[in-house]
């Protein structure tokens, strides 16, 4: 699968300072759109964690092109934070950045839980390492793990320079690259 995870930079500091309503509000306008934008793309959403979304292509049906669904994805998502921002606006909320990380790899997927509460959920090393990646990745920026580089067709996105990510609790360093754009 690959795995997405999204992160609004700077959103604990910016909650502190606003009303309850206000935080609420910047959460759900937020996520109504990226969580519409994942679906088109044909993403699971593992879940909302705070600020954050967890999603993966390729659970529970997996389709040949999840890796190149989901960069295609994050770049929609990219885009749509103008939508987002003008919202905001018009609303008297602050405006909002985000980052978003990818890695491609093995998970466990089922639901998971227990008898009170159980959901849908995607678990294991790879999940770990695209939370550490987000970590590592800049404002409004896209930051793809070498895996996910390597399950892609060369000829469809532009990326920059690899940075080699140095990440707690992961002996190997991690090759990432960031995404630019679609090739012309």
């Amino acid at each position: 699968v690959t795995i997405m995870m999204s992160d609004i930079c700077g959103f604990t500091s910016l909650a502190e300072h606003l009303p309850p309503p206000q935080v609420v509000a910047l959460l759900n306008g937020y996520f109504e759109q990226m969580t519409s934008i994942i679906f088109d793309h044909e993403g699971t959403i593992d879940e909302f964690l705070g600020d954050a979304i967890l999603a993966v292509f390729g659970a529970p049906k997996r389709q040949e092109n999840d890796p190149e669904r989901a960069v295609r994805c994050a770049l929609a998502m990219r885009e749509a934070m103008a939508t987002v921002n003008a919202a905001n606006k018009k609303a008297g909320l602050p405006t909002l950045q985000h980052r978003i990380a990818l890695n491609t790899g093995s998970v466990i997927a089922g639901n998971i839980g227990s008898e009170q509460r159980a959901k849908y959920g995607c678990v294991g090393h790879a999940m770990n390492v695209t939370s550490r990646i987000e970590g590592q990745t800049h404002n409004d920026e896209i930051l793809i793990s070498d895996a996910t580089r390597q399950a892609l067709s060369d000829d469809i996105f532009e990326l920059g320079e690899p940075r080699e990510l140095i990440v707690k609790g992961i002996e190997d360093h991690i090759l990432a690259y960031p995404v630019l754009g679609l090739k012309s």
